[in-house]
């Protein structure tokens, strides 16, 4: 009996304390469309998901592999239900095209696109043609040679060069334009089936801290003599001023990468974490904060972090302030990011 007792008195105690303390805190799933397996942003957004409950008791960053930063911006555009705990790896070009209509990406405009919010910038980029032919030392040397991108989904890989490529009016004068993926176009130039490839540098604000992703690494082992291409700025900013496209000129000092012995010019953009208009204001300025926070963290298990600084990430918020959620935008100001 007393031992009946006692379990009788253990149970109104655990309830007791069970009533007084804090209430279980919802969790707040946020689904993160990024990149394939593998790639930079994907692995980098993985390691938030890691981490982030060291550093909030409730938001939880999920990354979700998609085949790249078009096929996002399509298939976010097309299904709202997302639009409410779904933010996506995107840029200003591919944004700037579907809200346009560039064909072949986007045959139509999406009129959703031109809801999306920023939440912070994740790199700036450099998108670099490479060749193993010393003759080949512009894009109008492509007459006749076979080109090899990565995937047409993928902004910073396929979709800016095949732009590029169009503008300077060289698609009808190559012999081939193979989207074949950021690792296999790299290896097509090396085996002798195509004759240009095509890597990507990740940046920090400035270049202060670059990141040179994978296929570079298969051209720096391979033993071959191989070199960047240059377009010329004239090239650029023609295509830019025919179009309105949102390219950048990146101008890139020598030594800024592996193998650069000269400066190149060549076209960029700003990788982008984009939300739609109706995402939360609260949730938005939840995460950027815990985005700036972690990417010291960050940095020390994946080397994209190393150009999540709090100056890089806010970059957009200073010059296109219009196009920043307002979520995010509160947070930066509460961190001192912008004025």
């Amino acid at each position: 009996m007393k031992q009946f007792t006692l379990t009788l008195a253990q149970a109104a105690l655990i309830s007791a304390t069970t009533l007084c303390a804090a209430p279980v805190l919802a969790q707040d799933n946020i689904d993160i469309m990024v990149s394939p397996t593998g790639t930079g942003p994907y692995l980098a957004w993985a390691t938030v998901q890691t981490y982030a409950p060291d550093f909030h008791e409730t938001l939880q960053p999920v990354a979700v592999e998609t085949p790249g930063f078009v096929y996002n911006v399509r298939y976010f555009a097309s299904n709202p239900d997302l639009w409410k705990n779904t933010l996506i790896g995107s840029g200003e070009v591919v944004e700037w095209a579907a809200a346009n209509g560039v064909a072949p990406f986007f045959p139509e405009a999406l009129e959703a696109a031109k809801d999306f919010r920023v939440i912070g910038t994740m790199t700036q980029s450099s998108n670099l043609f490479v060749a193993t032919d010393p003759e080949i030392q512009s894009p109008y040397d492509f007459e006749g040679k076979r080109v090899a991108t990565g995937l047409l989904s993928q902004n910073e890989w396929g979709m800016h060069q095949r732009l590029i490529i169009e503008g300077m009016g060289l698609m009808d004068k190559v012999a081939s334009y193979s989207p074949l993926g950021p690792n296999a176009n790299v290896e097509a130039l090396l085996d002798g089936r195509a004759d240009v490839g095509t890597v990507v540098l990740h940046s920090a604000l400035g270049l202060k801290n670059n990141l040179e992703a994978g296929p570079f690494k298969t051209l720096e082992s391979s033993g071959r003599d191989w070199h960047y291409i240059s377009i010329d700025p004239k090239d650029i900013n023609a295509y830019i001023e025919e179009t309105g496209a949102p390219f950048m000129v990146r101008e890139l000092p020598a030594g800024t990468m592996s193998n650069q012995p000269e400066p190149i010019t060549t076209v960029g953009n700003n990788l982008l974490l984009t939300a739609h208009k109706d995402f939360p204001e609260e949730l938005a300025y939840e995460f950027t904060k815990l985005w700036v926070e972690m990417g010291p963290t960050v940095a020390k298990y994946n080397a994209v972090g190393g150009i999540w600084d709090a100056d890089s990430i806010a970059n957009m918020a200073r010059t296109n302030p219009d196009r920043i959620h307002p979520g995010a935008m509160r947070a930066y100001k509460e961190l001192g990011l912008v004025d």
